[in-house]
Parts: C-alpha cells; structure tokens; sequence
C-alpha cells in the first residue's frame, strides 16, 4: 500500500490496491512517464520499478482529485487542488492544466495517454461522462506532478553520479521536497479538507485526536530523519574514512534516533489499530515499554 491509500480508501476513494481495479490502469502512464523523464533529463534512465512507483504515486494524485462527491467540470477539479495541494503545487499544477486545455483545442497537449485515461475514468471511477476537457485538466495536474517528481529525482542522480533512477533515489528526492511530501503524506482525513476550511484549536482536540496528531508529528520526524541520513550522513560517509569520528561529531547518534521511533511510531499504530471503536487509547504503554527497554539496555 502506498501513501496515504487506506484514507483514500476510507473515503469512497478508488481502490488502487485493489487486484481487478490494479490490473486495469497498471502501466497505463509508464511508457509516457519514461517520455517526460527524457524532456527533464536526456542523459538519465530509470529502473522499472521506479517507473511503477511514480505510476502508483500518479494514481495516488487521481484518487485524491476524484474523491467522491466525483467531480463534474474543471471548476470542482480546480477547487478540489486549491483545498488539498500544498503551496506552491496548487499553483503550478493549475497553471499546467489550464494552459493543457487550452493547448488541447489544436493539437494533443499533453505526454500522458490522455484519450485512454478519460474512457477510464468514466468507465472506472467517475462512474458517468464527462467532457473530455475534464479529463485532459486532469492529465495536465498529473503530468505537472510527475514531471517535477523526476526532475527532483533526476537532480539527486545527477548529483551523486549515477545514471539510472532507482526507487530509492526517488524517495530521497521526495522526502529533501516539503511540498511533495505534504502531498502524499496527508494523515489527516482528505475528506474534511474538502469540507472544513476552519483549523481545529488544541483547545478542543479530544484524546484520539491528540494520539493521531502525534503520529502525525512522529511520521513527519521520522521523515527528516531518513532525508538526512540518507542525503546527508551516507554521502559524507563514503567520502571519509570508515575509522574518522568526523561522523560521529557531526550526526551524533542520529541512527540510534531514527530505530528509537520507527519503534515508538510502530508501537503508537498497533494500538491505533487494535483499539476498538467505543474503546480509549492508551498509548502510554507504548512510552512504558521504550523506558523498560532503555532501562535493561544499560544496565
């Protein structure tokens, strides 16, 4: 499961992970998504998988934009990206889609399969017609986003010389990028974007709603805590010498942090999860048996 796909799924999203729905739209973009990387980056390949893996975060765009109540015109598309992109995507993408439709009066506009994907979406997720100058709007959001996904992924090639984009290369790029990241890391219910546009105060927040803002934090930490290992420490670490404890001086335990809350957050989401509905969270345990852990470690 990808980002964020099981709030989709709460929702009346489209169910990518589905197995029926999957084999209908699996590889739909990749052989246009191999084209854009060619106008970003003419001397860069990518590996398959990351191919599919920027597909699945495409899809991810597409269940977002065709949440239900399913959007009927270009105008419900453009409000639903200014309610749910973060700044400054929503602008950018907007302005792509526009200028797509536009472009799309004279000659095919866009790099994506636009004409496959609208029969699609009518068949598979809006479940009625459309006119295709909705779909084609949608094709240019998704086009905006995944060409500035490879771009950003492309340049972290580029700059650590190699020539083949990998997946892994594809998750640094994104996670060194706030805005992607707010995208398609959205833990909080899309469907109360779409229909709240005052923030809840920390004065009326309940205990369930404290617990998930922080697994909301602790994702987020655990976030900049893999973008700087992973862009940062492991770079410096092949440039100096395995025995130097200029490592050490300049990240201090920073892998040590990063298992103590994939742990901690691991710990927070099970009982998240086995917790039943009319039940209270009691994640004090999860800290309990840290200490514990932590106590028996030094001793």
């Amino acid at each position: 499961m990808f980002p964020n796909q099981q709030v989709l799924q709460d929702n009346c999203g489209y169910d990518f992970d589905n197995g029926e729905n999957l084999a209908k739209w699996r590889g739909i973009f990749q052989s246009s998504l191999e084209k854009l990387l060619q106008q970003v980056h003419p001397t860069l390949e990518a590996q398959l998988d990351a191919l599919e893996y920027v597909e699945k975060l495409l899809f991810k765009v597409l269940s977002m934009l065709c949440l239900k109540p399913t959007p009927h015109s270009i105008q419900d598309v453009e409000e639903r990206i200014q309610k749910m992109f973060p700044n400054p995507i929503d602008r950018w993408a907007i302005k792509e889609a526009h200028s797509a439709v536009e472009k799309g009066k004279k000659k095919c506009p866009v790099t994506l399969p636009a004409e496959k994907v609208h029969s699609l979406l009518q068949k598979e997720i809006l479940m009625n017609k459309v006119d295709y100058q909705v779909s084609l709007y949608i094709m240019g959001v998704l086009e905006c986003i995944g060409a500035d996904i490879l771009n950003l992924s492309g340049s972290y090639v580029k700059n650590i010389r190699h020539i083949k984009i990998t997946v892994e290369d594809v998750e640094v790029a994104m996670w060194a990028d706030k805005a992607l990241m707010d995208l398609f890391h959205q833990d909080e219910d899309v469907s109360s974007v779409l229909l709240e546009d005052e923030p809840v105060t920390g004065s009326s927040l309940t205990y369930d709603e404290v617990v998930k803002n922080l697994i909301h934090e602790e994702k987020q930490y655990l976030r900049d805590l893999h973008m700087i290992i992973k862009v940062f420490r492991e770079q410096i670490a092949s440039l100096v010498n395995p025995s130097s404890k200029e490592l050490d001086l300049i990240f201090s335990n920073i892998e040590d942090i990063y298992e103590l809350t994939v742990t901690l957050l691991g710990s927070l989401e099970d009982t998240l999860e086995v917790t039943e509905q009319d039940q209270v969270l009691t994640v004090g345990s999860c800290f309990e048996e840290l200490a514990e852990v932590t106590s028996f470690m030094n001793l």
